[in-house]
């Protein structure tokens, strides 16, 4: 009878410590060795219908496989360009969304979305892609 109690002891302390011996392996080589990312660089212009650039026009930059994205929001400058980069820890995703918004109400909004097929690789190694993409916008007046 203590022999038996013993083998059952002993089998549970394995599978306990197998358990936990496999958890903080993964937990020491995501926190020492990091994870896969992607960088996603957008740019365009923001113009009107007359080819006028667009200042301070807010342009939001997002995807919509991953499941904790946090959007990019930037804004044009003067000659009506933006440029967002805009990182993820994961390998890629399949389609950007890029929305661009008049803050004063003046121009209605517009978006678009990017597929991978338009993305251009620009680098690539095991851990990191970099895709660039351009987007550019004609906002219509309200």
């Amino acid at each position: 009878m203590k022999t038996n109690f013993r083998q059952k002891y002993n089998n549970l302390l394995q599978r306990f410590i197998r358990l936990f011996s496999l958890s903080s392996v993964a937990f020491v080589l995501t926190a020492c060795y990091g994870c896969p990312y992607a960088e996603y660089d957008v740019e365009g212009y923001v113009y009107d219908e007359n080819g006028n650039m667009l200042e301070n026009m807010q342009v939001v930059v997002r995807t919509f496989d991953q499941e904790w994205d946090y959007p990019d929001t930037v804004y044009t400058n003067v000659d009506g360009h933006y440029r967002a980069i805009h990182s993820l820890t994961s390998t890629g995703g399949d389609c950007m969304e890029v929305i661009v918004h008049d803050t004063t109400g003046g121009y209605a909004s517009d978006s678009t979305h990017i597929s991978s097929g338009k993305m251009t690789v620009e680098d690539k190694d095991s851990w990191n892609v970099r895709y660039s993409m351009r987007a550019d916008f004609k906002l219509n007046k309200k």
